[in-house]
């Protein structure tokens, strides 16, 4: 599908909010020039108000801004709604690199020049009949007017009475359009004060303008007063999602290639060029109204934004080459002292790391190119071996230069993710930064970079590895364990950024700690430096990485806890959405466990579940009650015993099922499936002190809903029966004495 721009300047790639084959109305737009195809970027320089004749722009109550060359003359002009129904236009009377705003001046559809008296927006955009593009006019709260366009490409006139389109209540203008079901027709997506994103489909045809009633656009929902941007924002020529909110920051949905249908990746944050999330609350007083454009024509795409005072504010984009020479500028200049200039200047540290993250916030968003990012690759690279003393492998003295282990880890992280995730990258990678032993065995192997300021024992660094290797690779995805007590308070402040990243505990290998309750048939003493590691990587697994691949499971997890928390506690449907309180709470009144009021329920709720047997043993790592209020533990925990003793953990499971406690056979049997991957066979393992691991193959029999109905390990033989929750309902369990 071809996609163009009606604004000239802007790409092809920029936006398919503007759907149209303007051959015949504008020039084509050179892809080779890299002048005419600005590029997208996560990072931009501090907001500087927008000027008109020489004086800051100011608006009456609200300002939305939309950048398109009105006058087809090759350069930007600003077209505005205000918070009072009018509509404006500002000329460039500049070029495309150096805009100077004129007075402004009215736009009118016909005799008309006010919509309502509220809040205004607009939009450039073919709807109507002919290929010249229509005005398009949000107003009085809830209306959306197409007014066609009978003009010409340089003189556009609209017509006086347009076409009306009701959307949803709290509109107020905040809308885009877009063809989001790829069908030739641009639909019309709406905000809402509330935060509310809904999808009008355009089911109208070249001689009619209709739209559908509003739908639910990918659930989004953030409040308040979210403003949306539908456009290619990464020129993989797929619609992504920009929307500001009230709060003064810009949020980026990537398109999810992952769907059948069109959708969204979660969100993520535009960022000032010190690598904090962009805000302008402070300037514009709250509700952010995103554009994007090349103001000043040096390829890449600026953010423009208005708000409630009336203002409009201009934010540079920062491309990744600007951030890269940043980098290699601020090494070289301070190449004898970086360290105690890292922790004495703010300013600096803030450009240093602001670079990298600005760097990565680029490369996740796809807004290098595939060529750029060998480049990119080389250029960092270079800088190992040109600062070793900074970017090296090796144990920093953290009292004299608390930030030197973070920064070289961020750099690792950066040079990591320049290229695509593979083993010969990461041998590149490794080769690159002089990996050596453990340390080039998690990288290469496992791609995980392990951050502990160099001081982890070989004992240590092995331990891990034949551990994480049998572990099933597809079950997490952890790109950096880090060790917070070994990197020092720095930490607290300078967080280092990775796709994902877990941190465990500083202490020496062969500290002993028995996983496993007193009513546990023998003590199953484990290692507490490995059972950390584990722990963490289990919380990366279901919640996380099986949320998508295994959301059977991840719906078992939560009716598992409905079930131990007993009938009292009552779930949403599905359980994953949670607790419903409020249906909750009414039985807690009617069984007397709650007097009714709201300062008195925190404590109804925890002596509800406190000193009962029957919630100190429904979860086989604890009172239920932690787990329900920490849900996020709840798998992960599970980690602590099954790694600690997997055998052990299927017999105590039985010795709480035998004395009536009937829900941890299926604590146990969610980390067995989830780790199984759905095969046949899988893993018990059991980890002693001083990282003593032994493994042991378990082959499992599945009924006809690939539940495990039967698992054989040495010496062990369990059986199992269901119930439509995929709870277990029967268990036997066989135990071969001669075996042990």
């Amino acid at each position: 599908m071809n996609h163009l721009d009606l604004r000239t300047g802007l790409p092809a790639v920029l936006t398919l909010a503007l759907l149209l084959d303007l051959s015949s109305v504008t020039p084509k737009v050179s892809a080779a020039d890299p002048a005419q195809s600005p590029t997208a970027t996560m990072t931009y320089a501090d907001a500087v108000p927008i000027q008109s004749n020489g004086s800051t722009i100011k608006l009456q109550n609200h300002v939305s801004a939309r950048c398109y060359d009105w006058d087809h003359d090759g350069d930007m002009d600003l077209l505005v709604g205000d918070g009072e129904g009018k509509l404006w236009l500002f000329r460039n009377q500049g070029d495309r690199k150096n805009p100077v705003f004129a007075e402004q001046e009215s736009l009118v559809a016909g005799q008309k020049s006010t919509w309502g008296n509220s809040y205004t927006g607009i939009a450039l955009a073919q709807v109507a009949g002919n290929k010249l593009p229509d005005l398009v006019v949000g107003h009085s709260r809830r209306m959306v007017t197409i007014h066609e366009n009978i003009g010409t490409i340089k003189k556009p006139e609209f017509v006086e009475h347009g076409t009306t389109v009701e959307v949803q209540p709290g509109c107020d203008a905040r809308f885009d359009l877009a063809d989001w079901d790829q069908d030739g027709r641009l639909d019309l997506i709406t905000g809402s004060f509330d935060g509310i994103v809904q999808w009008h489909r355009n089911q109208g045809s070249e001689t009619e303008i209709a739209f559908a009633t509003g739908k639910p656009f990918c659930g989004i929902r953030i409040a308040y007063n979210s403003h949306p941007r539908v456009l290619d924002f990464d020129g993989d020529h797929e619609l992504d999602l920009l929307l500001g909110l009230n709060w003064g920051s810009v949020t980026l949905y990537r398109h999810d290639t992952g769907q059948s249908e069109p959708a969204l990746q979660g969100g993520r944050q535009l960022n000032w060029d010190n690598g904090k999330h962009l805000n302008i609350r402070n300037l514009n007083g709250d509700d952010t109204t995103p554009e994007l454009a090349d103001l000043d024509g040096d390829g890449v795409l600026d953010l423009i934004s208005g708000g409630k005072n009336g203002q409009i504010f201009w934010m540079k984009g920062i491309g990744f080459p600007s951030r890269l020479q940043t980098f290699q500028n601020l090494l070289a200049e301070y190449k004898t002292n970086l360290g105690q200039k890292l922790q004495e200047d703010s300013t600096v540290r803030d450009a240093i790391f602001g670079s990298l993250t600005a760097l990565q916030a680029d490369l996740r968003s796809g807004l290098i190119p595939t060529a750029a990012r060998q480049t990119l690759f080389d250029s960092l690279a270079r800088m190992a071996s040109q600062y070793p003393e900074y970017l090296g492998r090796q144990h920093f003295d953290l009292q004299q230069d608390p930030h030197l282990p973070i920064l070289a880890a961020q750099y690792w992280v950066v040079l990591l993710e320049s290229l695509p995730d593979s083993k010969p990258n990461r041998q590149r990678v490794a080769e690159s930064l002089g990996f050596t032993s453990g340390y080039r065995t998690l990288l290469v192997d496992l791609g995980v970079l392990f951050i502990d300021n160099n001081t982890a024992t070989s004992e240590h660094l092995d331990a891990m590895i034949r551990l994480m290797k049998e572990i099933p690779r597809e079950t997490w995805d952890v790109e950096t364990i880090t060790v917070a007590g070994w990197l020092g308070p720095a930490l607290k402040t300078q967080k280092i950024r990775s796709r994902s990243g877990i941190n465990i505990f500083d202490l020496p290998l062969g500290r002993p700690e028995n996983s496993f309750a007193a009513d546990s048939p023998r003590p199953g003493v484990t290692d507490v430096y490995l059972i950390c590691l584990a722990h963490e990587l289990a919380h990366n697994m279901l919640d996380t990485v099986g949320r998508k691949k295994r959301p059977d499971l991840y719906e078992r997890k939560y009716a598992g806890l409905a079930q131990s928390a007993g009938p009292h506690v009552v779930y949403r449907s599905p359980p994953s959405r949670g607790i419903d309180m409020e249906a909750t709470k009414t039985n807690f009144r009617r069984i007397g466990a709650w007097d009714g009021q709201k300062e008195t329920w925190r404590d109804a709720w925890v002596n509800y579940f406190a000193g009962k047997p029957k919630f100190d043993r429904a979860y086989s790592r604890g009172n239920v009650q932690f787990f329900l209020d920490s849900p996020q533990e709840a798998f992960a925990t599970l980690a602590n015993q099954y790694y600690a003793d997997s055998g052990l953990m299927l017999e105590f499971c039985k010795t709480r099922w035998d004395a009536g406690h009937r829900t941890n056979v299926n604590q146990f049997l969610l980390i067995t499936e989830y780790l199984s991957e759905g095969k046949d066979d899988g893993k018990f393992f059991q980890m002693r002190p001083g990282g003593r691991l032994t493994v042991e193959p378990v082959s499992f029999q599945r009924d006809a809903h690939e539940r495990i109905g039967q698992l054989q390990s040495g010496n062990l033989t369990a059986r199992f029966g269901y119930q439509d929750r995929d709870l277990v309902t029967s268990f036997e369990l066989d135990i071969d004495d001669k075996q042990e």
